[in-house]
């Protein structure tokens, strides 16, 4: 029986850079020891992770433009023209924050709400870049399956998966009212409603309803690839494992940045809940199998245990065989390195320059993760590319097992 593959990109700003890098190393080298382009049933993203699952969606058909296009773009960025401040933005937010009317946080006329950040640059590299129309003609042409990215529903806290297939239906879904699937072609106000921080990424209008960044409940977006009937699941994380260490007294000393407590919220929202999901996932299949050998090949335990199971969760359980990456170096403590390098010029902005200064002056346990969030630029994204196709090369055996039923 042939494994339905899914590819699982997590949310994490600039840091989608690393992905980028994992991916063009799997769609060039893993393809050449195959002897054949690599193919994934299902595409699964959130957030930034959105944005790149898009354009792998829309791009497969063309492998090796895939992966040098998805390349040039994250490694041309200037941070000056990618993240502005918008001082209109601010005025413009604070203004309404203390008016009591329905409009008090969002921009209907416009269809995006007001944000800190002027990001109109990377708007129009999702909006014109990504060939939208390839993602039907890959799915009907039997490149890819279907294509989710997950979004949060303003007003409700709603997890919304869109999900694009090829006769835009739907298997049976969770039954928990926080979450909801909605069939239909994915474009890019959709892929933008995923990547929308909050505050600092305008919330995007989608027919009635405002959305933004669906890593807030969904970061690694693994249950709709599951959903969708994925067995074989290769998930990119984009945080580096944990590692504990106690601070120095002189650290204990500084009190903590505003930049600092608001990488650490970034953190605790959009990265943090992967290792649960993950060890979810393997104490379901730990049970699964200790199941099956218990029982004995006479009774099927899964089938059992599916007949309760899917009374309340819409599908039964099975055995689902996970490849996590993480990077090899903590991407926090890179952009701290790179953002003390920073010339007044590069930031494009005084209030940047200063953020991004205070930040970088934290050292140790204080690695700056909110600017790993937000350093679009050229010098940080290109050091990720390269962590990423590195450490994909490193693990090259593990993926090439990873494509081989």
């Amino acid at each position: 029986m042939t494994s339905k593959r899914a590819l699982v990109l997590s949310g994490g700003g600039a840091r989608g850079a690393y992905a980028a890098g994992v991916i063009r190393y799997i769609v060039d080298d893993i393809a050449k020891d195959l002897g054949r382009p690599v193919h994934f049933d299902i595409i699964s993203g959130t957030s930034v992770g959105a944005i790149n699952a898009a354009w792998l969606a829309a791009t497969m058909h063309d492998p090796e433009f895939c992966g040098q296009r998805l390349w040039y773009l994250w490694r041309t960025m200037q941070l000056k023209e990618a993240v502005k401040v918008s001082n209109r933005n601010v005025a413009t937010m604070l203004y309404r924050l203390f008016r009591d009317t329905p409009d008090s946080v969002m921009e209907p006329k416009r269809g995006r709400s007001v944000s800190l950040l002027d990001t109109e640059y990377i708007a129009n590299i999702i909006r014109d870049e990504v060939p939208w129309a390839n993602i039907q003609k890959n799915i009907h042409d039997g490149i890819l399956d279907a294509l989710t990215v997950t979004a949060t529903d303003v007003h409700t806290g709603r997890t919304t998966v869109f999900v694009q297939s090829e006769r835009m239906e739907l298997p049976p879904w969770t039954r928990d009212p926080r979450r909801k699937a909605v069939a239909g072609p994915i474009d890019a106000n959709k892929v933008m409603a995923s990547a929308a921080i909050p505050l600092f990424f305008p919330a995007i209008k989608i027919d009635d309803h405002w959305f933004f960044d669906g890593g807030l409940r969904q970061n690694t977006p693994i249950a709709p690839a599951l959903r969708m009937g994925a067995d074989k699941v290769l998930v990119i994380s984009l945080k580096s494992a944990m590692r504990f260490t106690e601070p120095s007294p002189e650290q204990l000393e500084k009190a903590p940045t505003g930049s600092f407590l608001i990488g650490k919220v970034l953190n605790a929202l959009l990265l943090d809940p992967l290792d649960y999901d993950l060890s979810y996932l393997e104490r379901i299949n730990g049970l699964l199998r200790h199941g099956e050998e218990a029982f004995g090949k006479d009774v099927s335990f899964i089938d059992t245990l599916n007949d309760v199971v899917e009374a309340y969760r819409g599908q039964g359980y099975r055995i689902v065989d996970t490849t996590l990456f993480r990077p090899s170096q903590d991407l926090g403590q890179l952009a701290t390195d790179f953002a003390g390098a920073l010339s007044n010029d590069e930031w494009g902005s005084p209030i940047l320059a200063t953020i991004g200064r205070r930040a970088s002056d934290m050292e140790g346990y204080r690695e700056s993760d909110f600017l790993s969030f937000l350093l679009f630029d050229a010098g940080y994204t290109g050091r990720l590319l390269d962590l990423g196709y590195a450490d994909a090369a490193n693990k090259h055996d593990e993926l090439v097992r990873f494509f081989t039923d």
